[in-house]
């Protein structure tokens, strides 16, 4: 496209054809890592009068009062050598069994802020075709008196043309030399983006926490710390058995980050001609005018 117009008159108007709008490029979509709660204590704790796995040996409940929050009590304590049944000589504190804690509330995962265009990839347009118009003179010096258009005798590498809002299939002789042209303004409609990212709700997430054991109801004498999880109970033998279960408390709750998995970030729509703007362009036979 030439950069501007030799002719008096000046600039009418820029016009392109041909448009090129590759899709937007997006980033993809990350999250944050997961969030959540935990707090509670196992459903049920006892006592077994045997080891872990046996079966058809007494029990007695090891659990909180009711509406425990896992602060320190001595709810369900056991002396030291007590016997399951009494006097059978059997200690009752050979195993602690344990239900899991509840699993995580309140889970989520935020969005990763990011630019969501590519450095580079913002609504690229390109145009094939370039055309500059350039307004005829109507000073009467040039063109002699009356209201008479006036163009240079030599228009090369130009052409005389004739324009008009809209398009247009036809154009009237002498500017038919070649089919009409429809041009359009540089700016096309765009409504190419980017949707919005999501996270999905958390998978895998889990809660952890410690029981602790102790000799006495005021939770002094500690002698056992056991991890314990929303994923499942367990059972841990008692050392030495028959000792006195006296307190317990469930501490240090914490939770375990489950994977949420991004959506969005996708291209969407599309930038075409602006129609409502365009021009259709006719022009004649480029040559060298006698007069």
């Amino acid at each position: 496209m030439p950069k501007g117009c030799p002719f008096v008159g000046g600039e009418q108007f820029k016009l392109y054809a041909g448009l090129t709008a590759p899709p937007m490029q997006c980033d993809p979509c990350e999250c944050q890592k997961a969030t959540g709660q935990c707090s509670g204590v196992p459903g049920e704790i006892t006592i077994g009068a045997g080891m872990c796995g046996a079966v058809g040996v007494p029990s007695l409940p090891f659990d909180g009062p009711g509406g425990w929050d896992g602060t320190c009590t001595g709810a369900n304590a056991l002396p030291a050598g007590a016997q399951c049944p009494p006097g059978s000589g059997v200690p009752c504190a050979q195993s602690i069994t344990f239900s899991a804690l509840p699993p995580p509330v309140n889970e989520k995962c935020d969005v990763k802020p990011s630019p969501i265009i590519k450095a580079g990839g913002a609504k690229s347009t390109e145009w094939e075709t370039g055309a500059l118009a350039c307004r005829s003179s109507l000073d009467t010096s040039l063109c002699g008196s009356g209201d008479k258009l006036c163009v240079p005798k030599v228009l090369y590498p130009y052409r005389q043309c004739i324009w008009q809002k809209g398009k247009h299939t036809k154009c009237p002789k002498p500017y038919n030399w070649e089919l009409p042209r429809t041009m359009y303004p540089v700016q096309p409609k765009d409504s190419r983006e980017c949707t919005a990212c999501t996270c999905g709700a958390p998978q895998g997430g889990a809660c952890v926490a410690t029981l602790r054991l102790f000799d006495d109801g005021a939770c002094a004498s500690e002698f056992l710390k056991q991890p314990i999880s929303s994923l499942g109970g367990d059972c841990d033998p008692i050392f030495p058995a028959g000792r006195a279960m006296g307190g317990k408390a469930v501490t240090d709750h914490a939770y375990i980050a489950g994977v949420c998995e991004a959506g969005g970030g996708e291209p969407i729509g599309e930038a075409v001609e602006d129609d409502e703007n365009a021009v259709t362009v006719c022009c004649r036979q480029s040559y060298i005018f006698d007069e």
